[in-house]
């Protein structure tokens, strides 16, 4: 398969690479002035530099996520399973076959989220095991599967981090060559041919909150929606008139409508990422979790907290929950 066909493909490098080299270039003059998170304020300049990157790798991911659902709606692909958990894999997948570190790394960030939620969550009584969605450690450990399976020696300090057994990782490089398969086979016939492109209608949708107005400078600048698009035009048999649209939707999520033939990024969405990293720091002010004597301290307060990687230094923004759907 060719292009953005679970294979590596050269879309990656150019679009992704040029248009997030200039994500923190000036923008001009605009209706609403972007504000940061207001947790920002007690983070240090790296960490919220890093804070920025973590939220933009996990829109990049979840785009590719609501992506997937895209693709079962247009094609009516078969999905035994839960589709949500379907579409996880293909994110991932498309993600990590691209063999680009920038990508790497919004898989760990992707991981990252779902244990950052996972214990933001801790003190709620009831975990939703009715959801159409994994719960957030299931999906955590689902996605450090798949990067083990794919690249063991890459991934391996980031699977030592959260203690992920050895038996578990040698099943992985089997059941992410069987996603690999099972979605080249299905997708084979979707194929484009040479000439077959898809318009795509993109869209950031003006928002008057400060904070969600950041976001959208963000993933604007970044061509978030644009990277979606130049994946898949060309890729797949796609009709025209699919709309990516970045948007205030007054909840942190992602959305694909069937019927509208749209993908929605929430700018919540990003503002909740970018929270959820900033929280970790604040908490976390050595830059990683309690040792030692410190951590029995830790645990004698709450022994049930997710204790998420932090295996990377902050980098200014690249590359890349979901709370998305």
């Amino acid at each position: 398969m060719r292009s953005i066909s679970l294979r590596r493909s050269s879309f990656w490098a150019a679009p992704a690479a040029a248009a997030l080299a200039s994500l923190m270039a000036a923008a001009p003059a605009r209706a609403v002035e972007p504000e940061p998170p207001k947790l920002y304020e007690e983070l240090t300049e790296e960490q919220s530099t890093e804070a920025d990157q973590f939220a933009l790798n996990n829109a990049i991911a979840t785009v590719f996520h609501e992506a997937g659902h895209m693709l079962v709606s247009e094609f009516s692909l078969p999905v035994l399973g839960k589709e949500e958990d379907a579409v996880d894999g293909l994110a991932v997948l498309l993600l990590l076959e691209a063999e680009d570190e920038d990508f790497n790394s919004a898989v760990e960030d992707w991981a990252n989220i779902w244990f950052l939620s996972a214990g933001a969550k801790e003190d709620e009584e009831d975990n939703a095991f009715w959801d159409s969605h994994g719960l957030d450690e299931q999906r955590a450990y689902a996605t450090v599967c798949l990067m083990v399976g794919k690249d063991k020696e890459r991934f391996n300090d980031f699977a030592q981090s959260i203690d992920y057994p050895e038996y578990r990782a040698e099943e992985c490089l089997g059941e992410y060559q069987s996603q690999l398969q099972s979605w080249e086979k299905v997708l084979k016939p979707h194929e484009a041919g040479k000439n077959d492109k898809t318009k795509f209608k993109i869209t950031y949708a003006p928002t008057k909150d400060p904070q969600l107005a950041y976001f959208r400078e963000m993933i604007k600048t970044a061509g978030v929606m644009e990277m979606v698009a130049a994946a898949f035009s060309g890729s797949y048999k796609l009709k025209d008139g699919i709309k990516l649209t970045a948007a205030e939707c007054g909840v942190a999520n992602a959305f694909w409508s069937a019927d509208d033939r749209e993908m929605t990024l929430c700018y919540e969405d990003l503002l909740n990422s970018a929270e959820l990293d900033a929280q970790w720091y604040i908490d976390n002010p050595d830059g990683q979790e309690a040792t030692g004597e410190d951590e029995d301290t830790v645990e004698e307060e709450d022994t049930d907290e997710a204790s998420p990687p932090r295996q990377r230094q902050p980098i200014l923004p690249q590359a890349g929950a979901s709370r998305s759907g």
